[in-house]
């Protein structure tokens, strides 16, 4: 493997451009804007390849990983066939994904030999730029499968659902909606209560918005 991983350099991409990307590719990829976005039939028209691998959580403690090849997504093989792993698989594909439609200039010239290779090398990549990348592919990944149109659409029916049975009249921060509303949500999207939680939060509706509604 070639390349320093102390030398490592993250780009600088504000929250903003990732989410462009991801309205770019959403919308390219998956006009049809059904819900939940199935991630993995985007890889494809990428010139990506999604390849289950057995016990790479073992190997690497990860759910997902864009290899330095930048044509394969390796997922953990037991997530990968787990009826119940699908929403949090989605979000990891989609996070991976991020990774090649963001970071391959950074990625491009560090070759790999093996998976147990490339995740040694991720591992010794500065902390700090290492959550950069990482923050800015969970920006990708969190604006490809939550659009914020809908999400907005779909906040504003629940806020006032969340109003009418009471939650706000106790409680004047909000928060304790936050559950009620991100719930219904995440099952449309096909995500975990945290990554609509997340979205409401850093797309701006939560807390200020639920305020004014």
């Amino acid at each position: 493997m070639k390349g320093d991983p102390k030398k490592f350099e993250a780009p600088f991409i504000r929250k903003e451009d990732a989410w462009l990307r991801a309205d770019q590719i959403r919308q390219r990829y998956w006009s049809s804007g059904e819900l939940p976005v199935e991630v993995e039939l985007l890889l494809y028209p990428l010139g990506l390849e999604l390849v289950p691998h057995h016990s790479i959580k073992e190997t690497g403690d990860v759910d997902a990983l864009l290899l330095g090849d930048l044509k394969t997504i390796i997922v953990d093989y037991q997530d990968y066939m787990n009826d119940k792993m699908q929403n949090r698989l989605r979000f990891s594909i989609a996070h991976e994904l991020g990774h090649f439609v963001l970071h391959q200039d950074v990625f491009k010239d560090i070759a790999h030999v093996t998976i147990k290779d490339w995740i040694q090398f991720i591992r010794l990549i500065p902390q700090a730029e290492y959550s950069y990348i990482e923050q800015q592919a969970y920006e990708f990944a969190g604006r490809l499968l939550v659009p914020s149109d809908r999400l907005g659409r779909e906040f504003r029916q629940l806020i006032k659902k969340a109003k009418n049975a009471g939650f706000l009249s106790w409680d004047k921060t909000g928060e304790a909606a936050l559950g009620f509303i991100a719930t219904p949500i995440s099952r449309i999207f096909g995500v975990s209560l945290e990554v609509i939680e997340k979205r409401l939060r850093r797309e701006g509706f939560w807390p200020i918005q639920a305020m004014k509604i």
